[in-house]
């Protein structure tokens, strides 16, 4: 594993995107790596290119575009499009901590694994709105797993920016990430529940991390709610995609979910009642909704064509 290639899907965000490309150029890069970036441009303008273009990075970047909007397709190009051994993914609105990438490398490099993963440290772009440490700590995500720890088993709940992969055993595909979640996500959740499933493994690097700029419109309990409502249906949505579907595990869920908005109900609307939907006990109300109502994704979209 020589050759590493830095993936970084964007639709319309070029003051993000060139933060994220500051970023890399300053990672500390093993002499014996060789790294390159390529930027898949999800937007129909195609406004990225000027963007990369402009970055001073110390090694070669380059722009593709993939002008069919949704998360899965624009990682699908890019994976198709990946040169390196080693495919390292960096959302656009993310920037990484210098020592990142040689972290994931040492990880994969010493352990044998299939995929290292890192902490995903949420930080506000622009004004707090109020409250806005409690829906922060909604993004972010550290799993306390010493280095090398094996964390196959959360698979549920590991962070995709940040992470990388050896291409050949987990990306060999055509379409790894789903194209049927372009709009809705858990692209990332599915593909690693398949490739557990296969036999790979992944490990836990905590040395790799990477910082996610949250602007304040993600912030607000609306969003957030719905955010949630969507990690409900991908509870079920994950199980039901596998092959075979999983529809006892699917069930099960949905019983989860029964549980939970018949508790958390009369406990949200008597805060509503108040003057305010209360956070934790609406949260757990929307995902225990999108657990029984798992298959109604129209409208539910967060991504693609319902970008924010």
């Amino acid at each position: 594993m020589s050759s590493v290639t830095i993936l970084i899907p964007t639709r319309n965000r070029p003051g993000p995107l060139a933060r994220a490309l500051e970023s890399l150029a300053a990672l500390d890069v093993p002499a014996d790596l060789s790294v390159d970036v390529l930027v898949v441009d999800n937007a129909a303008d195609g406004t990225a290119a000027d963007v990369v273009a402009a970055a001073s990075l110390p090694f070669a970047a380059r722009c593709l575009r993939e002008p069919r909007p949704g998360v899965s397709s624009a990682r699908n190009a890019g994976v198709a499009a990946a040169t390196g051994d080693i495919v390292a993914f960096v959302d656009d609105d993310c920037a990484a901590d210098p020592g990142w990438l040689a972290a994931q490398v040492a990880a994969l490099r010493t352990t044998g694994a299939d995929g290292s993963f890192g902490p995903r440290v949420a930080e506000i772009d622009g004004t707090a709105p109020p409250g806005a440490d409690f829906f922060l700590d909604t993004y972010s995500r550290d799993l306390g797993a010493p280095a090398g720890g094996d964390v196959s088993d959360q698979h549920a709940y590991l962070p995709l920016p940040g992470a990388a992969f050896v291409k050949a055993r987990c990306l060999a595909g055509p379409a790894p990430f789903d194209p049927r979640l372009d709009n809705i996500g858990g692209e990332d959740v599915l593909l690693f529940r398949q490739l557990v499933e296969a036999g790979r493994r992944f490990v836990w690097a905590p040395d790799a991390k990477m910082v996610e700029f949250i602007p304040p419109a993600r912030l607000d309990a609306g969003f957030i709610l719905r955010r949630r409502y969507l990690s409900g249906q991908h509870r079920c949505i994950v199980p039901m995609m596998l092959e075979p579907p999983r529809r006892g595990e699917m069930l099960e869920h949905m019983a989860k979910g029964a549980v939970a908005a018949a508790a958390m109900a009369p406990v949200a609307l008597a805060g509503r009642m108040g003057g305010t939907w209360p956070t934790r006990s609406t949260g757990l109300l929307m995902s225990g909704l999108g657990k029984l109502s798992w298959w109604r994704t129209k409208g539910s979209s967060l991504y693609g064509s319902g970008h924010r």
